[in-house]
């Protein structure tokens, strides 16, 4: 069994193209993930898992029925912003799925980090990267809130936005407290690739190998091998702002 990481705290979703979405879950360790997959019978089905980009004081346990949890949740999302103890930084590098695809978002992830370099200073060597499995990177970090987690949002997107001329691949598109991105270590199904994983990559040499796993029909080995990291805490003060 693949271990999964960074999901404590978190809202856990399942979604695929043109399938029923799960929304509403939290699981305890990565054997629950499986647990759970079974007990909502599609673990053999096309669902990609989806953990939101916030972290939460507590993460209800809603019921297993979908008559009595979809009033529950719904009612939850309106008070959850309240309760958010920790949001992710998140860069989303999104190109085509394709090798050539994936060698742009590199490249554009290798420009942002030797900007974010000048932008959030010595922050940046705390972040890691992450193969989203399919067409592009993540670059990840965690921030603890102090303010709001909408102060943190608004943060990001002026990042963004700076980054975002000399970096074509990086989405501007979505920053939004509610936001979800693919459980760290879970498995991706892929149109063009077939099942991945989103794995951490770390160095040109790390991405060699992963691009040489993509072109081959058996990957499955590199994949389940991959060592998971750990998303690290790190403080967003802007280079240029005053000290709080």
């Amino acid at each position: 069994m693949n271990k999964v990481s960074d999901f404590r705290g978190r809202e856990i979703a399942f979604l695929g193209k043109n399938l029923f979405p799960y929304r509403g879950y939290t699981i305890g360790n990565s054997k629950n993930l499986e647990q759970l997959k079974k007990i909502l019978r599609h673990k053999d089905q096309p669902y990609n898992t989806y953990v939101t980009i916030a972290k939460y004081s507590e993460m209800p346990r809603f019921p297993l029925n979908q008559t009595q949890r979809w009033p529950q949740f719904k009612e939850w999302v309106t008070t959850r912003d309240q309760t958010i103890t920790k949001i992710d930084f998140i860069l989303d590098f999104d190109s085509k799925p394709t090798i050539k695809g994936l060698t742009e978002a590199w490249q554009d992830v290798k420009t942002a980090l030797t900007m974010l370099n000048m932008i959030i200073g010595k922050q940046t060597k705390y972040l890691t990267i992450w193969f989203s499995g399919n067409k592009g990177f993540h670059i990840l970090g965690k921030i603890k809130v102090t303010t709001t987690a909408q102060d943190i949002i608004n943060q990001q997107i002026k990042i963004a936005l700076q980054l975002a001329p000399l970096c074509p691949t990086l989405d501007t598109s979505i920053y939004d407290t509610a936001r979800l991105r693919k459980l760290l270590g879970s498995h991706v199904y892929s149109d063009n690739f077939g099942k991945t994983r989103v794995i951490p990559i770390s160095n040109d040499q790390e991405f060699n190998e992963l691009i040489t796993a993509l072109k081959t029909k058996n990957n499955t080995k590199y994949f389940e091998d991959k060592t998971l990291l750990s998303t690290n805490n790190i403080t967003l003060q802007l280079q240029g702002q005053n000290e709080s």
